[in-house]
């Protein structure tokens, strides 16, 4: 399995296809060039997205109010990882840091995000470290937290001690039995880890709490794959390509996982 497929497994549906799926270019326009010059991974942006670029850009600059300011640039962090301008993200993450004391989910979704759409290994090892710091510090203030504990835990399996982070999310279904995020980032580890069977296991669980869940139909369509069940791999994979309420993303892959059939 090469590493663009793993991403695609790893990351969220959106984000693998934007970055891994689509054609990728560097951003040339010149008013973005200075906040993109690192990121040689982007994506073309669109003009109407470039507007929104430069306006996010525009009340950063102007707003006083240090909530607000916070705001917009992670809302201008996000319209950069959505294109694959990581680094820039993560260097607004540093400014809301500079300038909230206190420790902010919006630091922690910046790098959190930035470490499942780095292409480059060693950079999304550091964004991973940079999540995790900030989001044990708001699991401090409330444990109770499983959004934050996923991610916590996402970012831990890529550390000295990866199993913690798997420990943290059998934690969490001990808490929670039936939480789909916990459900779905362990059969995510399980395809990783090659193993299908198991992983085939989760996604069955997941689509019997929700028979409309279409990603998880994708991800057991592919560990089917992967342990000789063609033929039912085919079958989700034309079920969801049937379904009006897909996500084009998923579409788009179960396209791409039926073409190789």
């Amino acid at each position: 399995m090469t590493r663009s497929q793993l991403i695609l497994i790893l990351g969220s549906i959106a984000l693998a296809v934007i970055l891994f799926q689509l054609p990728r270019s560097v951003v040339e326009n010149e008013q973005l060039q200075e906040v993109t010059e690192s990121d040689n991974h982007s994506m073309e942006i669109p003009q109407e997205v470039e507007n929104q670029i430069n306006e996010l850009r525009r009340l950063i600059q102007e707003e006083e109010n240090i909530d607000k300011r916070a705001n917009f640039a992670h809302s201008l962090a996000r319209r950069f990882l959505d294109y694959g301008v990581v680094d820039s993200a993560a260097s607004l993450a540093d400014d809301i840091e500079s300038w909230i004391i206190v420790p902010s989910e919006y630091v922690a979704d910046i790098y959190f995000t930035a470490y499942e759409r780095s292409p480059d290994p060693e950079r999304a090892k550091k964004y991973a470290e940079r999540a995790r710091e900030v989001m044990q510090l708001l699991l401090d203030k409330d444990p109770t937290n499983l959004f934050l504990k996923n991610r916590m835990a996402m970012t831990l399996v890529v550390s000295e001690n990866p199993m913690a982070g798997i420990a943290m999310l059998r934690e969490i279904l001990n808490q929670d039995a039936t939480n789909r995020q916990a459900i779905l980032n362990l059969g995510l580890l399980a395809i990783q880890s090659g193993q299908f069977e198991r992983a085939k296991e989760r996604f069955e669980n997941l689509i019997s709490l929700d028979a409309a869940d279409h990603e998880a139909k994708l991800y057991l369509a592919v560990s089917m794959m992967e342990i000789n069940q063609q033929s039912q791999a085919r079958l989700l994979l034309e079920e969801i390509l049937a379904t009006r309420d897909s996500i084009p993303a998923i579409k788009m892959m179960a396209n791409d996982y039926l073409k190789g059939l």
